[in-house]
């Protein structure tokens, strides 16, 4: 199949996982920004085996409809929903190409999603064939807005990247660190990170190291505080190496729509404690099995499930480790290649009958 790609960013797992989907035989154009806010991953890493489109400023129609009428894709993928020119090729693609809008949205009740529900009819069913969803929150939410018709287990990480087999008692414990890794904004909770590390130290007698891997506006809440480590944005392979340092992931968002570093943490054997805010929970934290879930925005449960974790024994921090490892093992970038390919080639096929 030939498959075009618009998207509003292009992380490295997305990178792994469109290689996967190459190496099957699919034909792809991917076209993306060249660079994402605060998250500038190697270039020079990404997949030589696919077309791109790179933009420093999203392209209008005059420049998409004739570069994807070119390709004469059998499936048209849009990341999100904006953008003139990307919106132009959906309408244009229409009846000649499968069209597919990912969306890792879940229903928040924002004025924008109320909005979004009351204009579907002329904003999102003349534009797309199916939705391509993350989880089953996110199929709630496309659900809600009128989609019938859905592609699950949108994302994955690289899993051979961060998966280096199971991680012993002893290793795991003495790490003695909390990781926090994604950019530094405000849906991802640094203040409140922030916030209930500082009450964590003066209840616990030999508190953990909170490392910081990731950069943003909101750096500055982790500057002066005992036992931080802020290492800046860091490269996939650097964040493998971080999260076999440490002994637990901490991601405490206000609101997350996936969140592929809970995956990455699961395959890498940590422990997890993330908010319900994160649209990944679901599928990768079990509470009590691989670790807890906290309500997003209270800091003071957080501060209460860190000190839980620090004084967890080394046998059940291996144990999470193993259900963690287990959780993130039902995905990886060729399963995600193998399901995404198998279910746009059935609805093309039925398309042509």
């Amino acid at each position: 199949m030939r498959i075009a790609v618009l998207m509003t960013g292009l992380t490295a797992y997305q990178d792994r996982c469109f290689q996967a989907l190459s190496d099957r035989g699919d034909e792809l154009l991917l076209v993306h920004p060249d660079s994402m806010a605060y998250a500038p991953f190697d270039k020079d890493r990404f997949s030589a085996s696919v077309i791109r489109h790179v933009w420093s400023e999203m392209p209008g129609p005059d420049v998409m409809v004739p570069l994807v009428e070119e390709f004469a894709p059998d499936v048209v993928i849009m990341w999100s929903w904006d953008g003139k020119g990307y919106r132009a090729v959906m309408k244009r693609m229409k009846g000649r190409a499968l069209r597919v809008v990912f969306t890792s949205n879940f229903w928040h009740g924002s004025v924008k999603q109320w909005a979004g529900l009351l204009a579907h009819r002329f904003y999102v069913d003349p534009l797309f064939d199916c939705a391509w969803v993350p989880g089953e929150r996110s199929e709630l939410f496309a659900r809600r807005i009128g989609f019938t018709d859905f592609i699950r287990g949108a994302n994955s990480a690289d899993t051979e990247l961060f998966d280096r087999g199971a991680r012993e008692a002893g290793e795991l414990a003495s790490r003695r660190r909390f990781l926090f890794a994604g950019r530094l904004i405000w849906h991802k909770a640094p203040a409140e990170l922030a916030a209930a590390y500082r009450s964590y130290r003066t209840r616990v007698s030999d508190p953990w190291e909170l490392h910081i891997a990731g950069d943003g506006p909101l750096r500055t809440e982790f500057e002066g505080i005992d036992g931080v480590v802020l290492h800046g944005f860091t490269q996939p392979e650097g964040l493998a190496d971080l999260m076999h340092t440490s002994s637990a992931l901490l991601h405490p968002a206000h609101i997350e729509w996936y969140g592929v570093v809970l995956h990455e943490a699961a395959v890498a054997g940590l422990p997890i404690i993330a908010s319900d805010g994160v649209g990944a929970v679901p599928h990768l934290l079990q509470d009590g099995f691989n670790g807890w879930t906290v309500p997003a925005g209270d800091v003071d449960v957080l501060v209460d499930v860190m000190e839980r974790m620090t004084r967890t024994d080394d046998a059940r921090l291996a144990a999470m480790s193993e259900g963690s490892r287990a959780l993130g093992s039902r995905l990886t970038p060729e399963i995600w290649a193998q399901n995404l390919h198998e279910q746009l080639a059935y609805r093309v096929d039925r398309s042509h009958d």
